[in-house]
Parts: structure tokens; sequence; C-alpha cells
């Protein structure tokens, strides 16, 4: 073994290095956090950023009465209790990102947490459901879309799998050609990725071939239209409706929903991309479906959730009245 001792190397190359381990290490802590989730911070920071501009205040480091007063607004307008906490998260966070003390932090007053009691007790109210688009009233949407082309046989390709899936709208724009398998009894699906699987591990759902719905035909006939064999399934069409390499967008299906909704003389109000979810889940209570099966094809963590459909289904079934109302 040498005496002589190895050379460090030169500052400029140790700094290189730390530097580039940061930014490694800060990638992987982004990661920690779904990439929906990050993009509604960066709106709620935008947000919060053309309050504070508006009033001349800091919004970096921004004061927690700041913060709390803006809250209040949030909520006085019409915001969702819990997209209000996402709000106070994002705050914190982009001044984390900035190595600043986050407000909730230099709260020693309590004004935010105090605050954010008032707009539960104030605003607070039961979220307001779409209403689900159960098998029969999928039926009539699908009947509203008439004709072969593609755009057509796109939009009720979509519905239907969307409802036999019970997938999330942005798992649904998110389907890749190359993550399906049809096999003798229907559709296998590999979601990758979902809200419930923040550990990215992946799980495979199955789509019947079904008698009433057919959901599997209605997407053999689309991706048979479109011809393509890799990808995004569903994908944008243009005003002329020529086939696009991008995939349609969580929003486009909301729009999609609500269109199919007005035209078999629903209120559009009241539905959403989230009722083909929703339907499917109150269809297969109303049928009696294993609690068990339901919760895994939806995903779902607790049967808790699962359990709401259930009751719901089952509301007049043995009611109490029955024998004296």
């Amino acid at each position: 073994m040498s005496d002589e001792l190895t050379p460090l190397p030169p500052m400029a190359t140790l700094s290189e290095r730390l530097h580039a381990e940061i930014k490694t290490a800060q990638e992987t802590m982004k990661a920690a956090h779904a990439g929906a989730t990050l993009r509604a911070y960066a709106s709620d920071w935008v947000s919060f950023c053309e309050y504070c501009e508006e009033r001349n205040f800091e919004a970096l480091p921004a004061h927690p009465d700041v913060v709390a007063l803006y809250l209040e607004r949030q909520a006085r307008e019409g915001m969702k209790t819990s997209t209000v906490g996402r709000r106070l998260a994002a705050i914190n966070r982009y001044h984390r990102d900035a190595a600043l003390a986050p407000p909730s932090a230099r709260d020693a007053a309590g004004t935010i947490t105090t605050m954010l009691k008032g707009i539960r007790n104030t605003y607070g109210s039961k979220v307001q459901q779409k209403a689900p688009a159960e098998v029969d009233i999928l039926t009539g949407m699908l009947a509203t879309i008439e004709g072969m082309g593609l755009r057509a046989v796109r939009d009720r390709a979509i519905l239907a799998i969307g409802f036999a899936s019970a997938l999330r709208r942005s798992e649904l724009v998110a389907v890749q050609y190359e993550e399906m398998s049809f096999v003798n009894s229907g559709l296998r699906i590999f979601i990758p990725r979902s809200k419930g699987d923040q550990g990215a591990q992946g799980t495979t759902i199955a789509v019947p071939n079904g008698r009433s719905i057919r959901p599997v035909t209605l997407l053999r006939h689309w991706l048979h239209q479109a011809g393509h064999t890799e990808g995004p399934v569903f994908r944008r069409l243009t005003r002329s409706d020529t086939l696009t390499d991008a995939p349609m967008t969580d929003k486009s299906v909301a729009r999609l929903v609500k269109a199919a909704a007005a035209a078999a003389g629903l209120d559009p109000a009241l539905y959403s991309a989230h009722s083909l979810r929703a339907g499917f889940l109150t269809s297969a209570a109303a049928s009696r479906a294993s609690l068990f099966k339901m919760k895994d094809h939806a995903r779902h963590k607790s049967l808790d959730t699962v359990a709401g459909y259930v009751r719901d289904a089952a509301l007049f079934d043995d009611h109490a009245g029955d024998e004296f109302l």
C-alpha cells in the first residue's frame, strides 16, 4: 500500500458534485407528491400571489395574518373547506422550497388555526356529490350519440369504458394501448399509478364483455376506426374530426358527460366525469354485488366508502315504514 495520500479533488469539483446531489435529492422529494397535487399547488400559489399583489401584501415571506385573511376570502367566495386547506398547504410548501419558515410555523398567535376552525364552522357543509350515471342513465346517454363517425365511436367507447372500468377521469385519459390486453372474458387494463397507489406498484382491473352496455365491443370499434396500436387510447380530435397523437384531457371527458346528459334530457349541472365511476358503483350496489369486489374494482382504500353506495341503493329496502305508511 502506498504511503501517499490520494489528493482531494479541487473545491470547484466538490461544489459541482454537491450541487448535483442536492438537485437529484430535490427531484426525489418532489416525487412524494403526485403530479396532480403539484399542479394544484402551483395554481394555489398563483392565486395567493395575485391576492397579495392586489392588496400590496408581501407573498414571500407571507405574514400569518395575511394568509388567514386570504383563506377566509377563499371560503367566502365558495371554495370548499378541503380546497382551502390545500391552498394553505401550498403556501407553506412554497415557503419551504424557498428555504423560509412557512407561515403556519411562524403563527405564534394561532391566527391561521383559529381562522380554519371558523371557516369550518361558518362555511363547512356536506360536499355536493354529482349524480351517478347509473346503468339506465348511461344507456340513455349512449343512445344520444348516433352515427359511426370517428367522434361518435370514440365518445361511445369512452363513456362505456369509463363506466365499466370505474376509473377516475385522470386515469381514464391516461390509459395506454400497451397497458391493455383483450382476453376471452373481456379486457384487462393495467393501471401503473393512481390516487390510492402512491408507491406506484400498479394494479390490473378487469372489464367484462357485458351483455347490455358491451363496453369492450364499443372500445374495439373505436380502436378499429382510429387505427392506432400504441400510445394513448382515447385521443383528441380536431374540429374537423381528424385524429391527433394527443390524449383527451380529463376536462374533455367531463364536458362529454355533461353534453350526453343534456342530450338525454337530464340536467347537465348534476353530472360530471365522476358520474361514470359513481354510476358503476351505484349500479353494482343495486344489483347486490359483493362489497369486496366493488372495493377491489374501484380500488378504494376503505370499505366504508363503498358501503355508502350500498346504503344509498338499499335506502328503501325493508323500510321501517313499509307496513303502515
